[in-house]
């Protein structure tokens, strides 16, 4: 175990090796001129602040608005009690090419109307 170190014992390290010529030089030796002659005026870096990428940022953005946006809640209104007094159309014919919805469509309008769900949707249908 060290033993305990005192007051009188100051540790002293070794100072940065001072920049002699480049850039950082040159930098140095303007600040101090300012300092010594009270011109030194506050410098602005435009390029702080930026962000590195716009792309990202943009996307987080986004997302960040998408979300917020999905927190919001509209309450949907009960479409079926505005149509309890009209009652189902008296005749549907669903026709067209195969693939494009004519059985989604069916098992809407039978869920709209009657409140179940349909699972076959061959033949004639009566609600």
């Amino acid at each position: 175990m060290a033993p305990p170190t005192t007051t009188t014992d100051q540790q002293t390290n070794r100072a940065h090796k001072a920049t002699k010529s480049g850039r950082g030089s040159r930098e140095k030796k303007k600040l101090l001129q300012s300092k010594k002659s009270n011109t030194l005026t506050a410098r602005h870096n435009p390029r702080a602040f930026s962000v590195a990428n716009i792309v990202r940022t943009q996307r987080t953005i986004q997302r960040n608005l998408d979300r917020a946006q999905k927190k919001e809640y509209a309450p949907l209104s009960d479409r079926r009690a505005s149509r309890a007094e009209e009652g189902p159309p008296p005749l549907v014919a669903v026709v067209g090419p195969p693939g494009v919805g004519k059985s989604t469509l069916i098992r809407s309008l039978v869920k709209f109307y009657t409140n179940c769900n349909l699972s076959e949707t061959t033949g004639p249908i009566t609600v």
